[in-house]
Order: structure tokens, then sequence, then C-alpha cells
């Protein structure tokens, strides 16, 4: 079987497929990831471009504000992962999956150009859930089938009547946190948290801890809320912790200027052996991240910055796992009081390592790969 790992150009979308895609080529399948800079290199897995080099998330933003002067919020996203960067990467995206002679596609669901390229190809294509909001992907769909009809009408096909661009739906949210179900059959896979290459901890939290430890991060692409880290930063390392903040691989740590000793900065770290390693992470939101703590059975303080994070802060918060702050709520000192209940033991920590529990008894990747060579037989 050969499968075609499909992303747009950012960790968060890329690195939850990646276990899955390890799983599949340990099975011995063959596999190539399709996707965009930064992310061609390092992998440790045979990489394409599925994307033209000037598509990124700062274009995209510029292009839809140019299409879709009146649109704002939900449906600016839509617009700008529907009509623009599906119609900027369906003709890349085609000519991946011709050239690899792909029997399977596996893709986010906000890179719906490459599930678009999936459908006129006859490619059997499974969307792999990067969010916690269930109707996401199917409003995106439906609108992207509109936007791109007619890459359909120009090939003497019906656009699909479907909500769902894709045969069926990997999710790896844990049952608790499920919201109603897809209008597409779901594959359950537990969340693997990703491990990065060539990252290395710091020492210092390699050494046995004297006191709780704190990972701070507003992901790989935070919004220019440098402001909102460097006041985390400094609260919460003016308690009894160590805090180590991760500020992105793009990120400059000059910019939170001075900071206590106890708060340790660095660029990128391997999060998924960050987490092995801490009492709590304060965050921004990420489904990647939340699911991720999940995993590791932490409490979560979650500071959403955008997309989909006020969703993810409020399932988290609701489920009793974490604690939540828009920066409308912030207030001086309100991070240090809402960290300081969550670094001992506290009921978001339990409730935390019981949803550990329940993601440990998902499917594994490993497991799901027999159902993926399943429906790559599919191939109309």
């Amino acid at each position: 079987m050969k499968v075609v790992f499909a992303s747009l150009g950012a960790y968060g979308h890329l690195y939850p497929m990646l276990p899955l895609a390890v799983a599949c080529r340990e099975a011995g399948h063959e596999v190539v990831v399709a996707t965009g800079a930064p992310l061609l290199t390092g992998l440790r897995l045979r990489t394409v471009p599925g994307l033209p080099p000037d598509v990124d998330l700062a274009w995209a933003q510029r292009e839809v504000r140019r299409r879709h002067p009146t649109l704002t919020g939900l449906d600016e996203t839509l617009a700008m992962f529907g009509d623009v960067t599906a119609g900027a990467t369906i003709p890349t995206m085609l000519d991946v999956l011709r050239a690899e002679r792909a029997d399977l596609l596996v893709t986010e669901p906000l890179h719906v150009g490459a599930a678009v390229a999936g459908d006129l190809l006859g490619v059997p294509t499974l969307d792999f859930a990067i969010g916690l909001a269930a109707n996401m992907p199917t409003m995106l769909h439906a609108l992207t089938i509109g936007y791109q009809q007619d890459h359909w009408l120009k090939r003497g096909l019906a656009p699909p009547d479907a909500k769902l661009l894709g045969q069926a739906f990997l999710d790896p949210c844990p049952p608790s946190l499920a919201a109603p179900s897809q209008d597409a059959p779901t594959i359950p896979i537990r969340s693997v948290a990703w491990r990065a290459s060539g990252t290395r901890l710091p020492g210092w939290l390699q050494a046995p801890a004297t006191r709780p430890r704190v990972y701070l991060t507003l992901g790989t692409v935070s919004y220019s809320a440098v402001e909102v880290l460097r006041r985390s930063a400094l609260e919460i390392g003016a308690l009894d912790a160590d805090v180590l903040v991760a500020v992105g691989p793009d990120g400059d740590p000059a910019l939170l200027g001075e900071v206590p000793a106890s708060v340790h900065v660095e660029r990128f770290v391997d999060q998924a052996d960050v987490l092995r390693r801490v009492d709590l992470i304060v965050h921004h939101g990420g489904t990647g991240t939340v699911l991720a703590a999940l995993e590791a059975g932490l409490p979560q303080l979650i500071l959403p910055q955008g997309a989909d994070q006020p969703f993810n802060a409020e399932v988290i918060a609701g489920a009793g796992a974490g604690r939540r702050q828009t920066t409308s709520e912030y207030t001086p000192g309100s991070i240090a009081a809402l960290v300081e209940p969550l670094l001992g033991d506290c009921a978001e920590r339990a409730t935390a390592m019981q949803i550990a529990a329940e993601m440990a008894d998902m499917p594994a990747p490993a497991d799901v790969v027999p159902v993926l060579a399943g429906r790559a037989l599919n191939r109309r």
C-alpha cells in the first residue's frame, strides 16, 4: 500500500498524523508526506512539496481579506481554507497523488485542497481530526465543494453530495470529550504525541526535580502574543516553581526581556519529552497540545489566542481537566492565582489522569493500520 499523508505547512497540522505515518511504514507500507516549509526536512519520513512555496498562513490571511473583505471571524477562517488555500493547493496535490500513484490519502481536514484532489482522482481519503470541534470539518468541506465546484465540472464530474470530503474521519478525541458524531464514519485512534528529532532537553530539566515544574508555550504560531507570554512567565516565575518557556522555532527569546532566574527560555523543545517531566502546562489551547497534555495526565491552564483555541479551552475547563483565561479577562496576578492551585494534587489533575487512562484504551496507531489497508482497497 502506498499512503500519502498531506498537511498544510504547520506543526500543529502535521505532527498529530505522524505516529500513524510511522506505524504504516513499520507495517511494511510505503509512506510519503506531502507538506510545506518548514516541515519538508527532519521528519524521518520521505517528504515531497504538497503546496506551492508561497502558500503560508501570512499569504492566506492577506489573500482572504483581499477576496472577501466583508467576512470576519469564523466565516473568514472558512473562506481562507475553503477558497484561498484549497484553490492554491489542488493543482499541486493532483500532481503529487498522480506521481506517487497513491493507494490512500490521509489528510488533515483543513488541507481541503488535498481532499478535493483525492476525490477528483478517486483516491480513498481519510480525514485526520486536528480539532475538537466536531462540526468544523463538515462546515468547511461543504463550503469548499461550493467554492471549488469547477474542478469537478470541467472534468465532467458531479461535485460530491457529501458533508465530508473523505470516506471516514480518524478521530483521536477521547470519548469523554467527544462532541456529537460526524455525518461520516468515525475511526477512533489514540492520540500519541510526536517526538521531534534533533532537539535536546536543557540539562536542568533532565535533573531530578526539587520543586514543581511548569511548561509555558503559545505554540509554534503565537499570534504575536509576546505580551501574554511575557506576563505569564513573570507571574509564574514568581511562584515556587521552575518554568520552561518555549517561544517557538521562529520566536526571539530576547523579546521577553529580563525574567527571573527560575524561568528558562528556549525556542523549540521536544514537547512530548517535556510533558513527561513537568507538573503543569500553560498554553494557547492548540488541539495537539491539549491532547498531548491529556495523554500525559497533566492539568492545563489555557490562554487562548485565536482559531479554535477558545473552543478547546471551554472543552477542557468544562471537563474539569484544567482552567482557562482569555486575554480580556486578565488582571495583574490572575495567572499566578490560576496556576498555584494546579501545581499540586487537585481535582483537575485527577480528571486529567482519568482521561489519560481512557486515551490509553483507544486503538493505537499500529492497530489502525489494517483499517487503512482495507480502505485502500476501495479505490474507484
